[in-house]
């Protein structure tokens, strides 16, 4: 990807799922940046506010973020204190391979866009329990036993398991003392469910009764984004998951809101860096 975009995709998931405990206690410069798998992090240190589609959550210790793919995040820290954390990177396939009926893995990101709220906050003792799960993975991931990687894969089906489960229980647990501009996250809504739709500045801006400068300058100031790239990678974002499902390229680009297809091949090649066939051959 090009360094000078507003944002990246990064991170990349090889494996059902990965991972990392991290300590960062110089400051590095992150960027908004989004992943085509979801992400799960355990909070344990530091002073950071972190940034989800236009809302800002200031993390406290223990709490667990859940991250959408496809949505565009970013952590603002300060650096006086260490910001520790575990992070995992889960497919898609993976989550679906263990689900069964009735019992969905993707439950726990399902409800935080559901509830609007991607930060779990939970009871002492449920976060206690769970967090033994998270140590005994990060031992067995950083040991050489007898079936190590079958027993890492049992122990973070747990771990889902559990954190469903508290949140199947006690949908409170989703955290929604979130900052943010109720009418930019009100955009990021309609743009979502909106994608095959007209997306003018002039459209939005009357849509939403805002000159199209104070709009699109509350926007950036938001989310990092120009609206014009957010709503450009949303739709590419959303064509490659129809593609991946086994839609033909040139009706999922119709379907999100492309008018032509060679604009969208151009456009998914410059973000993506390979083109929609080859996506529909993978698919």
């Amino acid at each position: 990807m090009e360094e000078n975009r507003e944002s990246v995709k990064s991170g990349y998931l090889t494996e059902k799922f990965r991972m990392f405990h991290l300590k960062d206690s110089r400051p590095e410069e992150y960027v908004y940046h989004y992943h085509d798998f979801h992400k799960l992090i355990w909070f344990i240190s530091g002073d950071v506010e972190y940034h989800i589609e236009g809302k800002s959550y200031q993390l406290e210790p223990h709490d667990i973020l859940l991250v959408n793919k496809g949505e565009i995040h970013k952590p603002f820290v300060n650096f006086d204190t260490t910001y520790e954390r575990y992070v995992f990177y889960i497919s898609d396939d993976f989550l679906d391979e263990h689900s069964e009926s009735g019992s969905n893995l993707s439950l726990c990101f399902e409800m935080a866009k559901k509830e609007q709220g991607n930060v779990i906050r939970l009871p002492a003792a449920q976060s206690r329990m769970l967090f033994e799960t998270v140590k005994l993975l990060e031992t067995t991931e950083n040991t050489n036993l007898y079936a190590g990687e079958m027993y890492s894969r049992i122990l973070f089906l747990k771990l889902m398991i559990e954190l469903n489960r508290s949140c199947i229980n006690n949908p409170e647990v989703f955290h929604k003392m979130a900052r943010y501009d109720k009418k930019v996250v009100e955009m990021i809504h309609y743009i979502n469910e909106n994608l095959s739709r007209d997306l003018t500045i002039e459209t939005l801006s009357n849509q939403f009764y805002l000159s199209k400068y104070h709009m699109m300058r509350k926007f950036k100031e938001e989310t990092g984004y120009s609206m014009h790239q957010y709503i450009l990678e949303k739709r590419i974002l959303a064509a490659r998951n129809l593609i991946l499902g086994g839609t033909p390229a040139t009706t999922a680009s119709v379907e999100c809101g492309f008018k032509d297809y060679s604009t969208f091949s151009r456009a998914y090649k410059k973000l993506l860096g390979q083109l929609p066939s080859d996506d529909y051959r993978i698919g």
